[in-house]
């Protein structure tokens, strides 16, 4: 008897899961509709079943986040996190709402994080050269952005183009910032390397019209 209530319970595990992953799999593919209602639904089952799904409330976070209902998307994220304290994949996606929000030290140090996990993110590394050129607040209380942002900036660039030289738009970040640090050769170089890369590369194609255009 003991032996048959073990096995009834082992295979309404088995169901449960096979049900959350099938809600999952339906939201993200309405995540990549950009049918974000629809998806949000189809996550809220997954998480309903199952509280300790770490991908479920991740992509519960990007249906939110799609709906512009950001409190509730960084809250998804956050259970996500604290579900799977290894996986950077809810940093980073905190970071991008937060950018949204126009938090720009709450997106960095969510950043800054991830790169302290994983030195070769390379979604990260990116972001962190993009958001480091962005207006913030300086100790003088006034906002703008310091010749040290633009120098940490570099460097995630740097280490960007380095892991992924047909990068485009880390090759891009990088000319911009060269630029801005009065780096000319620098900036050339990334500039021919998104010249080179425009010629197959609908990515830089764009990216490179865009900087002419400024």
């Amino acid at each position: 008897m003991r032996r048959a209530f073990f096995l009834a319970l082992a295979l309404a595990a088995c169901s449960g899961g096979e049900q959350v992953a099938e809600h999952v799999a339906r939201g993200k593919a309405l995540l990549a509709e950009q049918k974000y209602e629809a998806a949000a639904a189809e996550l809220s089952k997954a998480t309903a079943l199952d509280r300790n799904s770490a991908e479920a409330w991740l992509q519960l976070g990007h249906a939110y986040r799609g709906l512009k209902q950001y409190d509730t998307a960084l809250a998804a994220y956050v259970a996500a996190k604290k579900i799977d304290r290894h996986s950077v994949a809810p940093h980073v996606a905190q970071a991008k709402v937060q950018l949204e929000l126009g938090r720009v030290e709450l997106a960095t140090t969510e950043l800054n994080f991830v790169v302290e996990m994983d030195p070769k993110n390379l979604e990260a590394l990116i972001l962190l050269g993009q958001v480091s050129q962005l207006p913030h607040k300086l100790p003088d209380g006034s906002f703008g952005v310091s010749r040290a942002s633009l120098e940490r900036a570099e460097l995630n660039l740097q280490a960007a183009t380095s892991l992924a030289p047909n990068n485009a738009e880390a090759n891009y970040e990088l000319a911009r910032v060269s630029q801005k640090l009065g780096k000319p050769e620098q900036a050339a170089a990334a500039r021919r390397q998104l010249e080179s890369l425009a010629a197959t590369d609908a990515a830089a194609a764009f990216l490179l019209k865009l900087k002419e255009s400024k």
